[in-house]
């Protein structure tokens, strides 16, 4: 699917519409991959981090679009 030149017109006429596409891109990837690293951490090692275990058992289950 081709984009028209209005299309293109539009996208090229909102400054910074990239940026926070990346960002959002960016605290995707973060999640996903930290998220299952949380299942791999001690209980003394979330206590270390100020977490409980049921706690983040929980984060690692979210999806990685959820905040």
């Amino acid at each position: 699917m081709s984009t028209t030149a209005l299309e293109r017109r539009t996208v090229a006429a909102r400054p910074g519409f990239a940026a926070p596409l990346l960002r959002l891109a960016s605290a995707w990837l973060r999640r996903s991959r930290t998220r299952p690293l949380l299942w791999t951490l001690s209980d003394h090692e979330l206590r270390d981090l100020g977490l409980e275990r049921c706690a983040a058992d929980r984060e690692s289950l979210k999806p990685f679009w959820r905040g």
